[in-house]
């Protein structure tokens, strides 16, 4: 069964030249910047979970303060991926969706592996408690590792992936060339009512924020569809234009940091910002976008040398598994061993460079071979 996506829009063959023309610089419709987006993303989730153990310290210091706006900074991890999960599945299934073919190639790239995973980390984490039911509920439940809310999240936007192309296009449709304020300006505002209209129950319905990151993955879809205009425009961008982009990127994790000291160091900054969590909400989209848009520019400009970044990038969602594990075996058994603890620097630089390395090269290694390729790809390796 297929199902017929429309794309009627007034820019549709102006826009499909440009795009002509910036296919012919990537191989088969296929963007080189968006695995180098994959890299970096990761690698801010390999950050985001070396610096968190910074909660478990309680105080305050310059230590502490830096460290957790190195965390804001890089928060963009998630919903980056949310955006380029929309990038790739709209280049892909555009106009036409064959239901059957694109959600048993989303079972097998994403749900395999999460499954064979929630195994394994039972085994690792809960090996005192665990049984068959005990697995089953956190397979469910997405809580075999605490990434694994990402997976639930994701799964929501692939099963509803049709109607949010149907509403993308109903947008472009009438909106036009207004398409992305009209797009997101709907989002948000949906998103800021479920979270002031409590006695409505829209929370807690929505506790992992499908609502509010939905915004990513439909930047993701907009993107890809005028690609030739926006790469067009930051590659003729001037260094001015692109420091303004990067403003935004580097003070507005000073304001959204102050949450988590707050909660973390028993502070009360927030008292004297009123309405911090309703204005959080709104300057956490722009940095997340104004950081997409950013990395976006400095790979058209400049072209990473080496394969290294591009291997990452392949390589990413495997890293994302399996990261936690090493994440685990170091502050439980390596670090305690060195005695080096969290309340010095250099803990952190070992658990990251350590977490990177291993997590790196296990994927590396693992994709070399069918049987374990297939556990972190749910596809077995051509030839």
């Amino acid at each position: 069964m297929n199902v017929k996506i429309k794309n009627n829009t007034p820019f549709e063959f102006e826009e499909a030249d440009i795009n002509k023309q910036v296919f012919k610089k990537t191989n088969n419709n296929w963007f080189e910047e968006i695995n180098y987006l994959r890299a970096i993303a990761i690698i801010a989730v390999l950050i985001i979970h070396t610096v968190d153990d910074t909660a478990y310290l309680h105080i305050l210091n310059k230590m502490t303060f830096t460290l957790t706006y190195i965390e804001e900074l890089v928060r963009f991890a998630v919903p980056m991926f949310v955006f380029i999960s929309g990038f790739v599945l709209y280049n892909k299934y555009k106009t036409d969706l064959p239901i059957k073919e694109f959600y048993l190639k989303r079972f097998s790239a994403i749900v395999l592996p999460y499954i064979f995973f929630s195994v394994i980390y039972n085994v690792i984490f809960s090996y005192h408690n665990l049984s068959l039911h005990t697995v089953i509920q956190s397979i469910f439940n997405g809580n075999a590792s605490g990434q694994f809310w990402y997976i639930k999240l994701i799964i929501k936007f692939y099963i509803f992936y049709p109607v949010i192309v149907a509403y993308y296009n109903l947008i472009k449709q009438y909106a036009k060339e207004n398409t992305h304020i009209a797009l997101f300006s709907s989002i948000l505002i949906m998103y800021l009512f479920s979270w002031f209209v409590y006695s409505l129950d829209i929370v807690a319905i929505t506790s992992d924020n499908p609502l509010r990151l939905l915004v990513f993955f439909l930047f993701g879809i907009y993107v890809n569809d005028n690609y030739g205009r926006i790469s067009i425009f930051l590659q003729e961008a001037s260094p001015k234009r692109a420091i303004l982009i990067c403003i935004p990127v580097i003070i507005l994790p000073f304001f959204l940091m102050f949450y988590w000291i707050d909660f973390r160091f028993s502070t009360y900054f927030l008292s004297y910002v009123p309405h911090y969590s309703e204005l959080a909400l709104i300057v956490e989209a722009v940095l997340y976008i104004s950081s997409f848009i950013m990395f976006l520019y400095l790979m058209l400009h400049y072209k990473p040398k080496g394969n290294i970044l591009k291997e990452v990038g392949g390589y990413s969602y495997g890293i994302f598994l399996i990261h936690a594990i090493f994440h685990n075996i170091l502050i439980t058994y390596i670090l305690p061993l060195l005695s080096i603890h969290n309340s010095d620097l250099i803990y952190y630089v070992i658990l990251l460079s350590g977490m990177s390395l291993s997590s790196f090269y296990s994927v590396k290694l693992m994709s070399k071979y069918n049987i374990t390729n297939f556990i972190l790809t749910g596809k077995l390796r051509n030839g």
